[in-house]
């Protein structure tokens, strides 16, 4: 009868996946070491330990690790952590350097510097194009990868680069809780802007704290509560450390709730406000990598929606025309353009 055991590192996954024994799996290690001249050898003992998480890559004896690495095609650190703590770069974006880099941050967070934090972000960045053209259930899973990831390099790195650990953690909570939005997921979505926020607070962040009060004020607009929605997007506006383009999609964003709640003197004032603070933004070089959609061409469909909610149909759907004229292909037809879609067939 063939043995059961679960996937508790990548290793055991990739034998499951080829439908192996551990037993059979240490056969065909033998033979790919003869057939490839190497020297390594790993007994069925060896892997057993192996595959359940109980070696670390030190240990290894160099001709092991290179045999291992060799037969299933990627690093031994990697191979030797969780498959919910693996480095993924499902966009490929990282070169050699920066997958290493993530792949010893794994097995060492202690040893976790700036590079590797960046290497991380720059995955994210990368998963938030992705959805750009699919949806926010197809990238939910790497996302909740890479946060696994980024918990456990906060949770272990030195002194020095845990504000940046912390303030990515912070980050890519919320956008965990930004995808569970469209995905109708609201106690979740609260759960991981509520995180986000404590996060940025503990670390003095202050863009990443306004992004989650403000995914939170979206939130509570697109389910009505209105007040609340008021509250949070009032105190996202409150430090004026944020970046512009962050400060113009709140200012709009209040202008649209301050409307819906029939303040009409001021949805207008900061609606004015908003148009003007369009006129001050930096090209798309100087945005913040988590904020690349703050342009003129995104700001136009938010000034469409805060027309709709004043009662400006046709201003409404006339921005919202514009707005998808000037954008991207990509954003466009993306699933988080719906709502622009609709407000231009009104």
């Amino acid at each position: 009868m063939s043995r059961v055991y679960s996937a508790r590192t990548v290793l055991a996954q990739r034998i499951r996946e080829r439908r192996l024994t551990l037993e059979e799996s240490s056969e065909q290690l033998e033979v790919f070491a003869r057939e490839n001249n190497e020297v390594g050898t790993v007994s069925i003992r060896h892997v057993q330990r192996l595959a359940a998480g109980q070696c670390t890559s030190d240990r290894l004896r160099p001709a092991t690790a290179r045999l291992l690495e060799r037969y299933f095609e990627s690093p031994i650190e990697e191979l030797l952590v969780s498959p919910e703590t693996r480095v993924s770069d499902p966009v490929g974006v990282l070169d050699p350097d920066g997958m290493e880099r993530l792949s010893l941050a794994v097995v060492q967070p202690w040893r976790t510097d700036d590079a590797a934090i960046e290497a991380l972000a720059a995955v994210l960045v990368g998963i938030r194009h992705l959805e750009d053209e699919t949806s926010a259930a197809a990238v939910f899973p790497s996302v909740q990868q890479q946060q696994n990831l980024a918990d456990q390099l906060a949770a272990g790195v030195g002194a020095q680069a845990r504000p940046a650990a912390i303030g990515l953690s912070s980050e890519i909570n919320q956008y965990l809780g930004w995808l569970s939005i469209p995905l109708g997921r609201w106690d979740d979505a609260n759960r991981y802007l509520d995180r986000a926020a404590v996060l940025a607070v503990e670390v003095d962040d202050p863009l990443r704290l306004s992004t989650a009060l403000s995914f939170q004020a979206y939130a509570r607009l697109r389910r009505g509560d209105l007040r609340k929605a008021d509250s949070l997007s009032e105190a996202a506006q409150r430090d004026t450390r944020v970046h512009i383009g962050l400060r113009t999609y709140i200012t709009y964003q209040r202008a649209e709730v301050l409307a819906r709640d029939n303040d009409r003197a001021s949805a207008v004032r900061l609606l004015t406000e908003a148009d003007r603070m369009v006129g001050q933004l930096p090209p798309p070089e100087g945005l913040p990598p988590s904020g690349y959609w703050y342009v003129p061409a995104f700001f136009i469909g938010q000034r469409g929606f805060v027309l709709r909610a004043l009662g400006d149909i046709q201003g409404a759907r006339g921005a919202a025309l514009e707005c998808l004229a000037t954008m991207p292909t990509a954003w466009r037809d993306s699933e988080w353009a719906i709502r622009r879609r609709k407000l231009a067939e009104e």
